[in-house]
């Protein structure tokens, strides 16, 4: 029961406890008062033990009004002699409780009950006499009267508040929705600024890239033609000369490879899509990296869809998106390591998932992991994961990423499967 209608109902119930303890007097003293005192505890031990699924359920509520009656008709029967009962009143008690708790039906039996019972704990006495019959009956029947009017009004009462505690409860629910609504949209918008705030540093580091890639790659190309030239005029037994001209060319090639990964970062181009099997790409990826991870001592699995796959992918967008994260798995895997594939379904979407045991990486780096030129390796060009990044949405889909230090990372690619 709601606490308001509660203490409403506590205080009126007090105020009759009060009005009846008032009454007591002469030889009724004694059994008036164990009958009020054994009344209220049980309505206090009742009130605050039952909760409002107890209340509601209609056979405890009859078991509990029944108790009622039956320790108020010990009180009238207790204090009632040659005359009627002063504490007739205490039938309010049940009539009350059922009101508040129970529905109309259940108040009027118990109302019918109260009378029935009051009615006949009147002294015979008074039955007998037809004078007094006369003279009291009236007052009799306006006593039960107010038995009903009371009940039915409680009842109104309780009904009322019920559906003002219904329809807020409504209100406040909607209220709750709307709120998580709003929030998940704020969440949404701020996730979305974000993403177009980090597509514009993409763009203008890209551009930046291409730009300083192109240029460099002239002079590149003059410094290795030079170095082949000057292999002609060195003299074949002078090996220091020669092993410096190596020093050039393999740096050149090297630095060539640096500067195609720059301009394939920053012009990658539109995806050439077509239908392809999944399976068929990621299988074809792992057993080309298959050498590398025995070189560094990791297990390499592969756990296909069942059935298969088919996305509308460009091929040598999504390999090259394979490669850099089993890549970057591999390395983050010590001795002995496991780096496993998963592709699903889910979602209406191709999932895969790259999963290791390697050692994780830092809660506070998390977030910039798939920004350019950030890398944590000794050599790393940090365009590893923003390549994939990119790849994994010019097709539609994205990345995500979730690790925990020392114990590995979990790398999701979702993937839109082919359209008909």
């Amino acid at each position: 029961m709601n606490t308001s209608l509660q203490i409403i109902k506590n205080g009126l119930l007090l105020c009759l406890f009060a009005l009846l303890l008032a009454y007591f007097k002469g030889p009724s003293l004694l059994y008036g008062s164990l009958s009020f005192i054994l009344i209220a505890t049980y309505h206090l031990a009742t009130d605050q033990r039952f909760s409002a699924e107890q209340l509601a359920d209609s056979g405890l509520m009859t078991l509990h009004l029944a108790i009622y009656l039956l320790l108020c008709t010990l009180l009238i029967w207790a204090t009632t002699g040659h005359e009627e009962s002063h504490y007739w009143i205490i039938y309010f008690l049940p009539i009350v409780v059922a009101g508040t708790n129970l529905t109309l039906l259940h108040t009027l039996a118990t109302c019918l009950f109260s009378s029935l019972f009051y009615l006949a704990l009147i002294p015979n006495a008074i039955w007998s006499d037809p004078v007094n019959r006369a003279e009291d009956l009236p007052e009799f029947l306006i006593s039960c009267t107010t038995f009903f009017i009371v009940g039915i009004l409680m009842h109104g009462f309780s009904e009322q508040h019920r559906r003002q505690l219904k329809q807020q409860k409504h209100l406040n629910d909607l209220l709750l929705d709307n709120r998580n609504a709003l929030q998940n949209s704020l969440r949404k918008l701020e996730e979305a600024e974000e993403n177009l705030r980090r597509t514009d540093r993409l763009a203008a580091l890209g551009e930046m890239s291409a730009g300083l890639a192109h240029e460099i790659r002239n002079p590149l190309g003059i410094i290795a033609s030079s170095a082949q030239l000057l292999q002609n005029h060195i003299n074949p037994t002078d090996s220091g000369q020669l092993d410096l001209l190596d020093v050039i060319r393999e740096e050149s090639t090297r630095l060539n490879d640096l500067v195609t990964t720059f301009l394939r970062f920053g012009r990658p181009g539109e995806p050439q899509l077509k239908s392809y099997q999944l399976e068929n790409l990621i299988d074809k990826t792992v057993e080309q990296l298959r050498p590398v991870a025995e070189q560094h001592q990791v297990a390499l699995t592969f756990s296909p869809a069942h059935p298969t796959t088919t996305v509308y992918v460009d091929a040598d967008m999504i390999q090259q998106l394979l490669l850099n994260l089993l890549l970057n798995a591999i390395e983050a895997c010590s001795e002995q390591g496991n780096v496993v594939i998963h592709a699903l379904k889910k979602d209406n979407q191709a999932h895969i998932i790259v999963t290791d045991n390697g050692e994780g990486i830092a809660k506070e780096v998390l977030p910039t992991i798939f920004n350019p030129f950030f890398t944590t390796k000794d050599g790393g060009t940090g365009l590893g994961l923003a390549t994939a990044h990119n790849i994994a949405q010019s097709h539609g889909g994205d990345i995500h990423v979730t690790s925990q230090p020392g114990h590995g990372s979990r790398f999701v690619v979702t993937l839109p499967l082919e359209t008909h």
